[in-house]
């Protein structure tokens, strides 16, 4: 994958419209009991992915096979947390929050690592 930082912002964008969406049905229903579901959409699908390919564009991470692996899990863990969220508040099934809480930790140790990667490089 070589545009690391462009896969990040087109997934935050399209998460941040599904968080929209979701906030604009919940208004209109006068329904709110979707708001962890609604805020976590937002907050690890559409900041974390999108701060992820800045970091990314910037240089501040440094990309490679590493950075596609931290992709696909940080997109694996945007996706399944907010969908466990729903799980857990109407139907009291937890294991794909824990799942998608693990990955969305996996994915800021990975981006971790790749900012450490980036700043040990020398500069050249």
């Amino acid at each position: 994958m070589r545009s690391i930082d462009r896969a990040f912002f087109i997934l935050a964008v399209l998460m941040g419209l599904a968080g929209m969406l979701l906030g604009i049905q919940m208004g209109m229903a006068h329904d709110f009991q979707l708001v962890p579901v609604h805020a976590h959409i937002n907050l690890v699908g559409w900041v974390s992915l999108a701060l992820f390919g800045i970091g990314y564009r910037l240089g501040f991470a440094k990309s490679g096979g590493l950075g596609v692996l931290h992709f696909w899990v940080a997109a694996a863990g945007a996706f399944l947390l907010p969908l466990g969220i729903y799980l857990a508040t109407t139907r009291q099934q937890e294991a794909v929050v824990i799942i998608g809480s693990l990955l969305t930790v996996a994915s800021m140790l990975l981006f971790l690592v790749n900012v450490v990667r980036a700043w040990s490089t020398p500069a050249g």
